[in-house]
């Protein structure tokens, strides 16, 4: 008997303690339950968020690489074309095929079985020549020309000063080389023509020759044209 009641007894306390803990159990997760969906939605909103700031900072980076691109494009489309106003107004040194023309004065004395010519009929090479032989090659195409090494541009003054010609204010001599960059074809048959100008300058004893070349070098400006008074408008 005493043994039964002792046991009945410790069943009533486990029992009861166990009554009473489910209920404290019971009464925390009542307490803690909104304060968990509080921190979750609070949770899935600064996800929205960020969320939204990847997005956003997406966006920004595909502006910047387009930005980029637009930028190296129109760098690349600059560059082309400071090149190509370089090689037109003669600052930098070109490359290409074209040909090659040598002029020398008539010999005042020829051969001994050969007349002589009179001194007043000898040909000498003048500024006109060169002018005209200028105006012919950019007429057949030419790209770049160069007379002894002085490059040939829009503001290039060719001028007899005595006995000498001058090319950009340099003193040139003979024999004159020109070169000149194009179809070496089209150049040589622009000056060969009948009645053109190679024909007339042989004519007054004046030696020229005509060599196509697959490679010629024309130098850059050697000396920059100064503006006093001409300005963009």
């Amino acid at each position: 008997m005493a043994a039964a009641a002792l046991t009945l007894g410790f069943l009533i306390a486990s029992l009861t303690r166990g009554l009473l803990s489910q209920q404290q159990t019971d009464s925390e997760a009542r307490w803690r339950s909104p304060l968990l969906l509080q921190r979750l939605l609070a949770s899935e909103e600064a996800n929205q968020e960020l969320r939204a700031e990847v997005d956003r900072l997406r966006q920004k980076v595909q502006e910047y690489e387009k930005a980029q691109l637009e930028g190296k494009t129109l760098t690349r489309q600059l560059m082309a074309e400071m090149t190509r106003l370089r090689v037109l107004t003669g600052l930098t040194r070109v490359r290409g095929p074209g040909i090659l023309i040598r002029l020398e004065d008539a010999p005042s004395q020829g051969p001994s079985d050969q007349p002589r010519l009179p001194l007043d009929q000898v040909g000498l090479v003048h500024d006109a020549d060169l002018l005209w032989l200028v105006n012919e090659l950019r007429n057949a195409g030419a790209e770049a020309i160069a007379i002894n090494e002085q490059r040939v541009v829009s503001t290039t003054a060719i001028r007899c000063v005595g006995n000498l010609i001058t090319v950009n204010g340099e003193r040139i001599s003979p024999p004159y080389e020109v070169v000149a960059i194009g179809d070496p074809d089209q150049l040589s048959s622009a000056l060969t023509m009948k009645g053109g100008i190679v024909e007339q300058l042989q004519s007054t004893g004046i030696r020229i020759s005509i060599m196509p070349r697959n490679d010629i070098i024309v130098p850059s400006l050697s000396v920059t044209p100064k503006f006093r008074f001409a300005r963009p408008s």
